[in-house]
């Protein structure tokens, strides 16, 4: 392996890099078409326990509203 083999690997790795953090694709982005209902989010609520991680941004009134 020779001198210019180093900077020649070195070009790879950092394109790969930059090809890492240019990603176009869509698949990550928060679009309202993936959002939980109120009534799917208590019930995933309550089947965890009422923890507060699984409240999806709902309040636990609005939780608990749903529930009945």
């Amino acid at each position: 392996m020779g001198l210019f083999d180093l900077f020649k690997s070195k070009k790879n790795d950092d394109e790969e890099i930059e090809e890492a953090y240019n990603c176009t694709d869509d698949e990550d982005d928060d679009d309202d078409d993936e959002s939980l209902d109120v009534y799917d989010a208590a019930l995933i609520w309550m089947s965890n326990g009422k923890d507060e991680d699984y409240t999806f941004g709902y309040t636990e009134e609005e939780l608990e509203d749903a529930l009945r």
